[in-house]
């Protein structure tokens, strides 16, 4: 089905922009040690958050494909 191919490079794009943007914002020189935690920490929420959803996206195709 092309809907699972389009949940899983979405899930897959959604994590590699917001790896990205951690890593920006871990090399920012300009912000302060303060600004540069918090964003850093809600990235990886963020992070947190979609590898969750991709982990239940995986399980849930696993347990499709034994039915």
């Amino acid at each position: 089905m092309r809907i699972i191919t389009i949940i899983n490079n979405e899930l897959v794009s959604q994590k590699q922009k917001l790896e990205a943007e951690l890593e920006r914002v871990l090399n920012l020189p300009t912000i302060t040690t303060e600004d540069k935690l918090k964003e850093s920490l809600e990235l990886i929420n963020k992070l947190s958050r979609v590898n969750t959803s991709f982990e239940t996206w995986e399980s849930y195709q696993s347990k499709e494909k034994q039915k």
